[in-house]
């Protein structure tokens, strides 16, 4: 029995092999979500390391023009220089507190006399028959008497003792004293970390460049895409900055018109607040409200000081602020919400923080990239034929 003849073979080989491109994509998007979800799993078990790294890259985006200009100007050398701008964001951080720790004493003296006038409230409100308050909880007890009914000459039962004092305020002072030495522990790993970066900056530049690829054009993009992460970065940076200024000026002087105790106090803590979107400026509305209606015992004072905080942040959180950064970072307005309810899920509070900017460095990326271009047209902004 002979073999296959070589002609027959030769024909075989010309035949053209077909693949099922259906099945090779799918796998590519199973193997993509699959790396997605391992990623997402790995920010959120690792956030304890992901955070202040994440927090010193941006820290060293928003130093480094200080340190270049020094380098140029003054000709000091990187180390030195980044030390020198490091120590002067520190000492004036330090001098911001203790500028301010008069008016916090006084604030943590008014404390006590807040937690009474709302007890106060809430007690008054519990007595009067006409109140929502009132009128639910008589709701709750006819419907647990109705479904669980009472035993007649049955003892009510015995109250738990109250929990000794001492006992909580040794407990609060140890979580305190805990999250104190957790907070200043991390600083000081941001501070270093961000030292190092701003040290290193360029020179890590270039080995990202240098292992990009071998073909100038691989090294181009890849050029191109860390010049667009720094410029959107810092002029993100500015307009964070730019807006939180303006937002403690005119929540200081709205304060201080209205006559609210510590207004300066309020108006940094405003600025500070409105780099956390949303959150930031609702607990600013909250707690001037509160405090304003302890001081004034006037509802009318009360909207006022409510009033002025929401219409300031409004315009500037809600307005100004959103509209630069989507001109800016060219990442429109849902997309940009999405992330931060994303990043927020992910990293909590820090998740606020700091998720635009890493939005802004993955439209960086996906739009040089041409596989992730159809992410950057997802991301990006409407183009103005588009929008009418």
């Amino acid at each position: 029995m002979s073999g296959p003849s070589p002609l027959r073979l030769e024909e075989q080989s010309s035949i053209p092999v077909t693949v099922d491109r259906s099945t090779v994509d799918v796998r590519s998007v199973a193997l993509a979500f699959i790396a997605l979800v391992t990623m997402i799993a790995v920010l959120r078990w690792a956030k304890a390391v992901f955070i202040p790294l994440t927090l010193s890259v941006a820290l060293s985006y928003a130093l480094m023009p200080g340190v270049d200009w020094l380098r140029r100007r003054v000709h000091l050398p990187i180390s030195l220089g980044a030390g020198l701008v490091l120590i002067a964001l520190t000492g004036g951080l330090v001098g911001g507190v203790a500028a301010l720790e008069p008016q916090a004493i006084s604030l943590l003296d008014l404390l006590p006399k807040v937690t009474r006038q709302v007890q106060h409230s809430l007690q008054n409100t519990a007595l009067d028959r006409t109140s929502i308050i009132q009128k639910l909880t008589s709701a709750a007890d006819a419907l647990e008497h109705a479904t669980q009914g009472e035993r007649q000459g049955q003892k009510p039962a015995e109250q738990p003792p109250p929990a000794q004092s001492t006992l909580g305020l040794q407990r609060y002072l140890l979580s305190a004293s805990v999250a104190l030495l957790t907070g200043l522990g991390q600083a000081v790993i941001v501070i270093a970390l961000t030292y190092f970066l701003l040290v290193s900056g360029h020179s890590f530049k270039r080995k990202v460049v240098r292992l990009s690829g071998d073909t100038l054009s691989r090294r181009k993009i890849t050029v191109q895409i860390l010049d667009e992460i720094d410029q959107q970065i810092q002029r993100y940076l500015l307009i964070q900055l730019g807006t939180s200024v303006m937002v403690g000026l005119l929540s200081g002087i709205a304060f201080a018109w209205i006559g609210l105790q510590n207004a300066v106090l309020w108006a940094v803590a405003a600025a500070v607040l409105h780099l956390i979107p949303y959150v930031g400026p609702t607990l600013i509305i909250a707690a001037t409200s509160l405090l304003a209606y302890v001081q004034f015992g006037s509802l009318a004072q009360t909207l006022w000081v409510a009033g002025s905080s929401l219409a300031i942040t409004g315009v500037i959180g809600l307005g100004i602020t959103p509209w630069m950064t989507e001109k800016v970072g060219r990442i429109n307005a849902v997309a940009t919400f999405v992330a931060l309810i994303f990043w927020e899920w992910v990293w909590g509070i820090p998740g606020l923080l700091l998720g635009i900017p890493i939005m802004m460095i993955v439209m960086a990326v996906c739009e040089r990239i041409e596989g992730l271009r159809p992410v950057a047209e997802l991301l990006g902004q409407e183009n103005d034929e588009l929008g009418g």
